[in-house]
């Protein structure tokens, strides 16, 4: 299947970014644009961005929205299964069943609109285009988060999360034939967010206070450090809490906020070689890693970003 089209007119490409949760925030961004009347030739899809692309490319985006709008953090909590043993703290397979249950068998290059999904190889750090092949699979390795998911065979190579290589799949997009690419970043307002929450770190040991249980998470039980964590919300997880002074960060908001750190230099860095035309840029800094269920309000937060962007996107209309 060629994906390479006539330049002599635009061909549109949708780039959709990595970040968890936040990423639902796509769902309403795609709606709020069929909405305005631009639908796009290509959609390119890392993380989070390849599970909502790869629904949207084949006509299921209004079922997903209809399945995360249900979504509570009780059943987020039953949809993790553990995977220790398999290189991650979960192995992803209930997670996952949902992208089988959407498309069935589909394979990536029989998507209604061109789809493709960026991963990356463990042991040589290479970006690989996902273009061709077992569609939950693909979602699968674009969304394996170092630590929390365990990585994905393919074809002879190990792969984790397309965030390590490429966080806003741009050149993907303009590679499957694009001459023009939307780029929605779900981590353009984190960290201006977070330095307006946060005096300047105070290296006190004094002024750092204890552990506060409600912040931990069900990971904490996972990793044996309590019963009483079981009743921390899942909500909480990967979420910094907003209080006076510096505070301690659980286990999953150091390893979230980490990757946010790379991600964010490295899509700067691709995103400066390889502008897009138009970047949307949800206000889900506050949503967490794992906050799942909230869906609504992200949904809502991506289709403001779409009106916010209105004028730039006049040209893209039908």
């Amino acid at each position: 299947m060629s994906w390479q089209l006539s330049s002599s007119s635009p061909r549109l490409g949708v780039a959709l970014g990595s970040g968890a949760a936040k990423g639902w925030s796509h769902i309403g961004v795609l709606l709020e644009l069929k909405k305005l009347g631009i639908t796009p030739h290509y959609v390119a899809g890392c993380s989070i961005g390849a599970y909502v692309g790869a629904a949207y490319a084949n006509d299921h985006l209004e079922e997903l929205e209809q399945w995360v709008r249900t979504l509570t953090n009780w059943q987020v909590f039953k949809l993790l299964d553990l995977g220790l043993r398999q290189g991650g703290l979960l192995s992803g397979k209930k997670v996952f069943s949902m992208t089988e249950a959407l498309l069935g068998a589909r394979r990536v290059e029989a998507s209604r609109i061109p789809f493709a999904a960026v991963a990356t190889e463990l042991y040589t750090g290479r970006e690989v285009w996902l273009k061709r092949g077992n569609m939950r699979r693909a979602v699968r390795a674009s969304c394996g988060m170092p630590g929390l998911f365990s990585p994905i065979r393919w074809h002879g190579q190990w792969l984790i999360d397309g965030a390590v290589s490429n966080p806003v799949p741009v050149s993907l997009c303009r590679a499957m034939g694009a001459s023009h690419v939307i780029a929605i970043d779900l981590q353009a307002n984190r960290f201006n967010h977070h330095r307006a929450v946060y005096p300047p770190l105070l290296l006190e040991a004094q002024r750092m206070p204890s552990v506060d249980t409600r912040a931990d998470t069900m990971f904490s039980r996972m990793m044996g450090v309590g019963q009483g964590y079981i009743q921390s919300v899942i909500g909480r997880l990967g979420k910094h809490k907003r209080q006076q002074g510096p505070i301690q960060p659980n286990m999953m908001a150091v390893m979230s906020g980490a990757l946010d750190i790379l991600e964010d230099k490295l899509k700067r860095a691709r995103m400066a070689g390889d502008p897009p035309e138009v970047i949307i840029t949800p206000r889900v800094e506050d949503i967490g890693l794992m906050e799942f269920f909230r869906a609504e309000e992200a949904i809502e937060a991506g289709r403001q970003a779409v009106r916010e962007r209105r004028d730039q996107l006049e040209f893209f209309r039908r």
